[in-house]
């Protein structure tokens, strides 16, 4: 085989392997898509502890912490008021802990409480924090 038809073959044989992994790549990416959607809708409908009463979902304790300003220790800066503004950024521990990142905008940092549902409501206690 002379070097031109090589050279041509191994081009070939390049353009077919692209297209090849291009299109196994855009399968993986819609693969991990619906897995990724899958785990969000179970991740809400399950609770983080067995612990919890019916009816309470992971979303409403994460409102609930969102709106209790007062647990946050540290003050905004430059005109930034601290929040829990990526809900995403909430982890529950165990079946009592949780640790939350906020911030203001400017400057962040992560707060451990231990809370506790009851009837009435939902008992917070921040346990320490870590400005970053």
């Amino acid at each position: 085989m002379n070097s031109k038809k090589l050279l041509a073959c191994l081009l070939m044989v390049m353009v077919v392997l692209t297209v090849y992994l291009g299109v196994e790549l855009h399968r993986t990416k819609q693969n991990l898509a619906t897995l990724e959607k899958s785990y969000n809708i179970m991740i809400a409908m399950v609770p983080p502890a067995a612990s919890w009463p019916e009816g309470i979902s992971k979303e409403a304790v994460i409102d609930e912490l969102a709106k209790r300003k007062e647990l946050f220790p540290w003050q905004g800066v430059l005109g930034g008021t601290f929040g829990l503004y990526d809900k995403s950024r909430v982890w529950f521990v165990g079946p009592k802990w949780c640790l939350a990142y906020i911030e203001d905008g400017h400057i962040g940092g992560y707060i451990l409480l231990r809370y506790h549902i009851t009837p009435k409501g939902i008992e917070w206690q921040l346990l320490d924090s870590e400005e970053i």
